[in-house]
């Protein structure tokens, strides 16, 4: 019998928000380990079909392994961030039960949008996922910063809906049809290809490239960073990109496969801007929340990359990229939360002068996950770094190969820099110990994850080429 993670998910989420006036104090805390058990059976149901592959609701949404992958890949990232945000001292602002009823219901609009397989789905999918997180980023009511960081994020939000709507508008008025596949059917007959047609694609792609942060409408980024509460900034910079990437994937390869040279164009403006805007951004920054902004941005203008190309060895250096992706995030943001100087969160980068003489352990394992992000060789970086130039030199793309390698040095600068603080700069006061000890042995997991995936690649490279495989059969 097939049971939809998302309805599972939705159910429990409404579920939780019923009982939650009947508990006591601390309902924060049993709310948060319920949504963490919550996110494992969902991950249980969705393994249990991953292989499975089957239209529903009347074509709506579509379930296939691809998408089975993406989506244990975010709930992963989701059961992750929760252990986070129950294991740190977080402000009191954030100790609320709300807070992980709206972060699931924010998961759940990731799964659908992963699912998606009409403009109509995709459209609601993508706003359930954005009220979430507008809620998300300004849930300090307190704080101004965190409030000016959501009327931020809501008003570009809201602009990225208004466009999303208007190129599928177009879209709609030439094809008759949202479906995916009526798309497709209508694409595969076409002798030429409607301008107005490329027009609503561009107003769809600009929409989509709000969500992923990618440059030049990469200009909220870095301020909502900065804003929003910490734990919120680790969720933004990695689960909604997820999400977003998988839409971006199969909206662009199975109902506008056929304009492969078209939207390449596009792609390849918005991965060179990313790019160089990504790793040249950063180079200023003194806020490390707001250098992982630039980070972000950097690193999905080479994610972008192995899209053009439009083939199934992108895909999955794609989907190999993403896990690496993820797990650097988590590891440098998992820092981040226990960055503390009397029981004060500091996000400073002179914060981190020093560090190696105070936490030694510490220091070796987010050095790690640095140079890991600056792809130096062996680390996990490296390697997805390399599968995708690989992927783009086969395709004779040498320009984009050729800006990819010279961003990439520029943007191995600022890791390196923070590196340098940690092992070589004079302190000026020490951060706190960090007495948690959860979050040590993640830390250190994130390392050793980051150090040793070189003995053992061929295994994601066969998991991500299998999963990419129900994506090819569908066209």
């Amino acid at each position: 019998m097939l049971i939809i993670p998302e309805i599972f998910l939705a159910i429990c989420a409404l579920s939780i928000l019923f009982i939650v006036p009947f508990m006591k104090k601390q309902s924060y805390e049993k709310i948060g380990y319920l949504s963490l058990i919550v996110i494992f059976f969902s991950q249980f149901l969705i393994l249990k079909d991953i292989f499975y592959s089957q239209l529903i609701f009347n074509g709506f949404f579509i379930l296939d392994s691809f998408g089975s992958f993406l989506k244990s890949l975010i709930l992963i990232g989701a059961g992750l961030i929760i252990y986070f945000y129950l294991n740190i001292h977080n402000p009191k602002s954030l100790r609320r039960p709300e807070f992980s009823i709206i972060f699931l219901i924010s998961i759940v609009g990731m799964l659908l949008m992963i699912s998606s397989n009409d403009l109509l789905s995709l459209f609601m999918s993508m706003e359930l996922q954005s009220l979430s997180l507008y809620i998300l980023v300004s849930f300090s009511r307190d704080d101004f910063i965190s409030s000016e960081a959501g009327v931020k994020y809501f008003i570009i939000g809201s602009l990225s809906t208004c466009i999303f709507l208007f190129g599928t508008s177009l879209v709609y008025g030439l094809v008759g049809s949202t479906s995916f596949n009526e798309i497709s059917i209508f694409m595969s007959e076409l002798y030429s290809t409607p301008t107005m047609l490329i027009v609503g694609l561009i107003f769809i792609l600009v929409s989509l490239s709000l969500k992923i942060s990618a440059a030049p409408f990469h200009m909220w980024t870095p301020d909502v960073y900065q804003g929003a509460p910490s734990i919120v900034t680790t969720l933004l910079s990695t689960l909604p990109k997820i999400a977003a990437f998988g839409v971006l994937i199969r909206l662009l390869v199975y109902p506008f496969g056929e304009i492969i040279v078209d939207w390449g164009k596009i792609l390849t403006i918005l991965s060179i801007s990313s790019m160089i805007i990504g790793s040249l951004g950063a180079l200023r920054q003194t806020d490390l929340k707001r250098l992982m902004a630039y980070s972000t941005i950097n690193h999905i203008g080479f994610i972008l990359m192995a899209l053009i190309p439009g083939s199934e060895d992108g895909i999955t250096s794609i989907c190999i990229y993403l896990i690496f992706y993820i797990t650097m995030n988590l590891g440098i943001f998992l820092f981040i939360l226990n960055m503390h100087r009397d029981q004060i969160s500091v996000t400073s980068i002179k914060d981190l002068n020093g560090l190696y003489r105070s936490q030694p352990l510490m220091a070796g394992c987010i050095s790690i996950i640095l140079f890991s992000m600056a792809g130096i060789p062996p680390l996990a970086g490296f390697i997805g770094k390399l599968i995708i130039l690989n992927i783009i030199i086969d395709n004779n793309l040498f320009f984009l190969a050729i800006i990819a390698v010279l961003t990439s040095v520029v943007a191995a600068f600022y890791y390196i820099r923070l590196i340098k603080s940690i092992f070589f700069d004079e302190p000026v006061e020490e951060l706190d110990n960090i007495n948690n000890e959860q979050s040590k042995y993640m830390l250190c997991g994130f390392a050793l994850f980051n150090l040793t995936v070189v003995l053992y690649p061929q295994f994601f490279l066969n998991l991500c080429a299998s999963v990419t495989l129900s994506l090819f059969a569908v066209k």
